[in-house]
């Protein structure tokens, strides 16, 4: 169903409203903030825009947000602004001169989509230019098939059109998954799919009888509104589970719920409103305007209330330093790719940690993994009178090549190479030199060889090499997963959550723990010579408060928490001896 500023609009703030008072009890506030701006998105179809710029659609936070479907009725809106334009220009050419130019336009954004994706797939996925085209094969089914002259096929040629298109629909369901790149030439498969069905499907074939079955005609009736209920229902589902993923049967029992809410909002809100004896266009607009004006103003009131933390228990005020070490947190950092204040070059190297009028100087180097370690080694330069000089920026894992973790669009990646060419020329001039990264990633893309190279070059040029390991990975944000436990007054059981994704890091871990038992120089820093409690490895700090900040990374607290247990280990003692030996 298409969203104009009719019934299906007024469906849509049934939903938005259903919202409110969910999202008040049992979102943080980071998330109620997010919620509120993309109340003012969907009442301004532009939530594509909020979602391009602020998540990644298949990433774990995107899965929390309840508006997020939105992005797709946003496109659609904007596609009904500009297509109109289309049509009153390329009319006057006759229908074959307009099929023309809509097959060659969708031609264009399918080419623009399936290039653009692995560059900014983001930036793809949500944006109308690199969609348009999904709508324009629509626009060509309707111009075909509107004319006088209806096409009648062969009966044959109607059944196998109709059985292929309905076999591309039911691959793309059970081959198709979030790793599939989208929008591509992947998605024609299920787009051309469902124009062979429109184009061939009737009641004459098995594939038309199927289809136009009761049964799903009727679900058919309900899409729209169904479609409407199920994100904010698995969203809400996710928020309130405390750091594990909801069951197969909780979906399936919430899909049901989409459908009974779904027929509730059809009957009482669809179904009276396209009757137009009793609501007339004047009133449907009235009411969507009050509508609009009502959400708009509900989500600018809670942006920059900043999703009203006051609401949360007085048990949040004792958490403090709950965020990643950054440059506009204090630290060094260089998160380019998220603070538009940070520009490329030289102000990346800005930043010193520890005693900064030390004799002896290190080098920490590496991405947001470097990053998070920054508090631990300032604690420790400020403990051995040495000075740190941190260079670290969004998915620059330590290398001296081009390879690269994110996206090529990222302004961090102009950052990182500026980051590898100081590493190389500069190297030498330090005593020792700390390389952290995300390792289970880097791995995972092939590149960990990068890092064994340059560990290996490093080491004939410093004194000391120290190699951090990847801390614990989790399958879930365990600094949200704790405070809504907080939040909820629910005990917090860390042990609940995955740990199975941190496979990867653990088996890094181990490739550099052995590099480091070849070298003389080298001292590998494992995760027991800083997570511990009472001298036992430990997931948590002697408060009860978790060291990971969002499953990943440690926190800026946990990183502090971390620097008394280094300092008290062997591998710091091997530091230390390594340093003063040469």
């Amino acid at each position: 169903g298409s969203v104009g500023l009719g019934n299906p609009t007024l469906d849509l703030f049934v939903v938005m409203a259903a919202c409110l008072p969910v999202a008040w009890f049992w979102l943080l506030p980071e998330d109620m903030k997010n919620f509120s701006e993309s109340l003012v998105a969907t009442s301004f179809f532009s939530s594509n825009i909020l979602f391009w710029k602020t998540s990644n659609y298949f990433s774990s936070s995107a899965e929390l947000k309840p508006l997020l479907h939105t992005w797709s009725l946003a496109v659609e809106e904007q596609y009904y602004l500009f297509f109109p334009l289309f049509l009153a220009l390329a009319w006057r050419w006759g229908g074959r001169v307009m099929s023309v130019m809509l097959a060659s336009a969708a031609a264009a954004s399918l080419y623009l989509a399936h290039t653009q994706v692995p560059v900014d797939p983001s930036k793809a996925f949500y944006l109308l230019p690199t969609r348009c085209w999904e709508l324009f094969i629509g626009a060509l089914m309707g111009i075909h098939l509107s004319g006088e002259h209806r096409p009648v096929y062969r009966p044959w040629l109607a059944e196998v059109g109709a059985a292929l298109g309905l076999a591309m629909l039911v691959a793309a369901i059970f081959l198709f998954d979030k790793h599939t790149p989208s929008p591509s030439l992947y998605i024609l498969v299920p787009t051309l799919g469902t124009a062979l069905i429109i184009l061939f499907a009737s009641e004459q074939n098995v594939v038309g009888r199927l289809v136009g079955n009761r049964v799903f005609v009727f679900i058919g009736l309900l899409s729209y509104s169904a479609y409407l209920w199920h994100q904010p229902l698995f969203a809400f589902a996710r928020q309130r589970s405390v750091g594990v993923e909801p069951g197969h049967e909780v979906f399936a029992l919430l899909s049901v719920m989409s459908l009974l809410l779904a027929y509730v909002s059809w009957k009482y809100v669809e179904a009276p409103f396209r009757n137009r004896r009793r609501f007339g266009r004047h009133q449907i607009f009235l009411l969507a305007a009050i509508g609009s004006a009502f959400f708009v103003t509900v989500g600018v009131v809670g942006h920059f209330n900043k999703g009203y933390p006051s609401r949360m228990p007085a048990s949040f005020a004792a958490l403090k330093e709950i965020d990643l070490p950054k440059s506009d947190n204090g630290w060094c950092f260089y998160s380019i790719d998220s603070n538009g204040d940070l520009s490329e070059g030289e102000r990346g190297l800005a930043c010193w940690l520890g005693d900064k009028a030390g004799q002896q100087k290190g080098l920490l180097f590496g991405d947001s993994f470097a990053g998070q370690y920054e508090p631990m080694w300032d604690a420790v330069g400020k403990q051995s009178g040495v000075a740190i000089h941190a260079v670290t920026t969004n998915w620059c894992y330590p290398a001296v090549g081009k390879g690269y973790t994110g996206t090529l669009a990222s302004r961090a990646y102009g950052q990182c190479l500026f980051n590898r060419r100081f590493l190389q020329d500069q190297m030498a001039q330090y005593d020792f030199v700390v390389l952290a990264g995300d390792w289970g990633d880097v791995q995972a893309q092939g590149k960990l060889d990068e890092v064994l190279a340059l560990a290996r070059m490093a080491s004939s040029k410093v004194r000391v090499l120290v190699l951090m390991s990847s801390p614990k990975q989790y399958a879930s944000n365990v600094m949200v997963a704790y405070r809504k436990s907080l939040l909820h007054k629910e005990p917090f059981d860390i042990a609940r959550i995955s740990t199975n994704v941190d496979q990867g890091a653990a088996s890094a871990n181990a490739q550099l723990r052995a590099l480091a038992s070849e070298l003389p120089n080298v001292v590998f820093v494992d995760r027991s010579s800083m997570f511990l409690l009472d001298g036992q490895p430990s997931d948590l700090t002697a408060s009860g408060v978790p060291f990971s900040w969002d499953g990943a990374h440690i926190s800026i607290y946990g990183s502090k928490q971390a620097a008394p247990n280094f300092l008290n280990s062997d591998a710091y003692q091997d530091f230390k001896a390594k340093l003063s030996r040469h």
